[in-house]
């Protein structure tokens, strides 16, 4: 039960450091997610911006076809030149935070939704699951923010989102070559993705009252089957 004290300021901060008290208080307080939704797309747009503004387009062009294993004729490097830009991939940058991250919090917020309706949870509308989702992806805002600090204190030397990622498992434990067909997918994970897992976990429990395994089934089966996909794409094509 929200307390009377309770505000999206001090929510900002609880996530962090006390998620009991802001699961409880950001329940009858859906308008509050703006707050953190509106943090993280700033956040990431900021990346996406300082990033391209002094990376080396060509460099990153290079690089991701070297991931890809794609070698381009002249002709066709040609025509491809226009859409690496500096201000094309920032413009792309921008709008990928300003559509993408909404939509994914949707997505995970009409899972939840139905997954509520099937399994007789206490009814939540789906406003209150968009709440819950945006509030628990709120962690997250650390990974641009630390990847942008590092881009600046190294000079701008970086050629793709993989130079500054710092925190991805690739960096921490695997260091996989860009080439290498596993990279994207090592450095899609961080500490940061398990805290915002199991954060996840926890409010779930908390909001539904049905235990921490059955929340954490809910939570970790929808992230299995993806990444599960993507590693059997992977493996076969």
């Amino acid at each position: 039960m929200s307390s009377s004290n309770a505000s999206p300021f001090a929510t900002l901060g609880n996530i962090f450091v006390d998620p009991g008290k802001a699961y409880d208080d950001i329940r009858g307080h859906n308008r509050w997610l703006w707050w953190p939704l509106i943090l993280m797309v700033v956040a990431s747009i900021a990346m996406s911006v300082i990033f391209f503004s002094h990376a080396d387009a060509k460099a990153m062009f290079a690089q991701q076809m070297a991931a890809q294993h794609q070698q381009l004729t002249p002709a066709q490097m040609q025509a491809t030149a226009k859409f690496q830009s500096p201000m094309f991939l920032m413009a792309t940058g921008v709008f990928g935070s300003l559509i993408g991250i909404p939509v994914v919090y949707l997505i995970f917020a009409l899972y939840f939704f139905l997954i509520g309706k099937l399994a007789g949870w206490n009814e939540q509308g789906f406003g209150s699951w968009f709440s819950f989702a945006v509030w628990s992806g709120f962690p997250g805002i650390l990974a641009p923010i630390i990847s942008t600090v590092v881009f600046l204190l190294r000079g701008h030397a970086a050629t793709s989102f993989q130079d500054v990622d710092v925190l991805s498992f690739n960096a921490l434990l695997f260091h996989l070559p860009a080439t290498d067909k596993w990279a994207s997918m090592v450095s899609g994970f961080s500490p940061i993705s398990i805290w915002v897992i199991a954060l996840s976990i926890f409010g779930l429990a908390r909001w539904t009252k049905r235990g921490a395994g059955h929340a954490a089934l809910v939570v970790i089966a929808p992230l299995v089957i993806f990444y599960g996909l993507m590693a059997a794409f992977k493996v076969f094509f």
